[in-house]
């Protein structure tokens, strides 16, 4: 199988497309102790970062679109001057000019059932629990290399490989400025991983406490902290209490503190996993709300990620890959493979709006991106090989102060000579464009950093920009 088709593929036959798999394992990450940006990395997050700690603290969940997701679900703007020069036509119904056209009112990939999920980002849109910002463009470096790519997205800096990642920057901020209200050690799950080891929460020698280090769970609600899922000890009639008191009786003493202390936090954590986040009692949760999540790989993992945001006010920054739609890498049968990955993603961020709403829950913010975009030539395999370009949807967290929401942020036009492949959109000359760290800059400032330009020599994505919502 050829390289490309074994990233592509590997969200569908084992799991998530996560960074960890697509560059070879944790053991390429860098063990820098470099700094965030220059100087030394914990002295800039206590000494330099100006920070006033919001009234309410964001819940950030993250999706990370691994592979690199094509923009046009999201801005179908420029498809008739797209199609006029591809390599291979697009669908007639892609034609505005066709009386059966899918093109929403403001141009985004319609169908139905058998579309890619514009239909509901009208919905969302018009509801104002969303924007989506067309412009997310590289000018710093125009990478269009995997590992690059994802390595400065999920760290929100261009020295990626020696910059903490955005999760982990996260936890340094608040801890440095005491901003958890209350001792990191008394946070329950604060930080977590829904896709296993991930580079957002990667340390590059940055100093956390313990307890804020990223803890990964399972979308299916097993309990890691449980002894009975630890083949070693577990099994049929282990006696839960009687391992609990051997281990506190063999550390006693004042130098075993910190063991006591961990034992004590395990149980902790066990006991809130087991009485509060487990599936029957989300479940019986979601029941009662009226609220049902697609039986799908992906929205079942939502559906873990949004419990645990609504249910655990600690839970601050939640980590998602794109595991269950496959990877985003869509160089070849684009057109039958990423409208259902786009429709599957697109029906779960809905389900999810109406939890958080039907919760209350409205400091939770669902970001979603991924490493670059993609040519809109349909080349000769009928798929889009990398490009630059590429969307960015936030939705949720409407008592966040600041949040612009209900927009469209950005106008495109195409770039490239007719019947050639590298064929592309770009921001037109008077629009809004942002880097792909100004996504970590304005996380930053939703959690209540005043100078993010500090971290990542960023500003924050500019949310009074003009709105293109017809």
């Amino acid at each position: 199988m050829e390289r490309r088709q074994f990233l592509k593929h590997l969200g569908v036959l084992g799991g998530a497309c996560t960074a960890a798999s697509m560059l070879g394992g944790r053991n390429l990450i860098s063990p820098s102790m470099a700094a965030l940006n220059v100087g030394d990395a914990n002295n800039i997050v206590l000494n330099e970062v100006n920070y006033v700690r919001p009234a309410v603290l964001p819940q950030i969940i993250h999706v990370f679109l691994y592979g690199g997701p094509s923009e046009l679900a999201g801005n179908l703007t420029n498809i008739e001057d797209i199609n006029a020069n591809s390599q291979n036509p697009y669908p007639t119904n892609m034609d505005p000019a066709d009386s059966d056209s899918i093109i929403t009112p403001n141009n985004f990939w319609g169908g139905g059932d058998n579309g890619a999920g514009g239909e509901i980002m009208e919905s969302l849109i018009a509801s104002g629990d969303m924007s989506i910002y067309r412009t997310i463009n590289r000018l710093k470096e125009d990478s269009k290399t995997h590992r690059t790519s994802i390595f400065q997205n999920l760290t929100g800096h261009i020295d990626a490989e020696n910059t903490p990642g955005i999760g982990t920057t996260v936890a340094a901020v608040l801890s440095a400025h005491n901003a958890f209200g209350k001792a990191p050690e008394d946070m329950t799950l604060p930080f977590v991983s829904f896709e296993g080891d991930s580079l957002v929460f990667q340390p590059a020698g940055l100093d956390i406490p313990l307890a804020t280090k990223y803890i990964a769970l399972d979308q299916n609600f097993r309990n890691p902290y449980d002894r009975s899922n630890n083949s070693a000890i577990g099994g049929a009639g282990i006696n839960e209490d009687a391992i609990e008191a051997l281990a506190r009786n063999n550390a006693q003493g004042s130098k075993f503190l910190k063991v006591r202390e961990a034992f004590t936090k395990r149980m902790e954590l066990s006991e809130f996993i087991s009485s509060s986040f487990n599936a029957t009692r989300v479940d019986a949760d979601l029941l009662g709300l009226g609220i049902t999540y697609p039986d799908t790989n992906f929205g079942r993992r939502l559906k873990a990620a949004v419990s645990l945001a609504v249910k655990n006010p600690d839970s601050l920054f939640i980590s998602m890959g794109s595991g269950g739609l496959g990877g985003w890498d869509d160089h070849d049968s684009c057109l039958e493979e990423y409208p259902d990955r786009m429709r599957d993603l697109m029906t779960s961020l809905e389900v999810a709006v109406n939890h958080m709403s039907a919760a209350g829950s409205d400091n939770i913010i669902i970001n979603v991106y991924g490493e670059f975009g993609r040519n809109v030539n349909l080349n000769n395999s009928i798929g889009w090989d990398h490009g630059n370009n590429q969307n960015l949807m936030t939705l949720g967290g409407k008592g966040i102060p600041g949040r612009g929401l209900g927009k469209i942020v950005g106008t495109t036009q195409r770039i490239g000579s007719s019947g050639v492949n590298r064929q592309f959109t770009s921001p037109t000359e008077n629009s809004y464009q942002a880097e792909p760290f100004s996504i970590a800059s304005t996380v930053y400032k939703y959690f209540g950093v005043q100078n993010t330009e500090v971290l990542n020599d960023e500003q924050p994505l500019d949310e009074n920009a003009p709105n293109e919502v017809i």
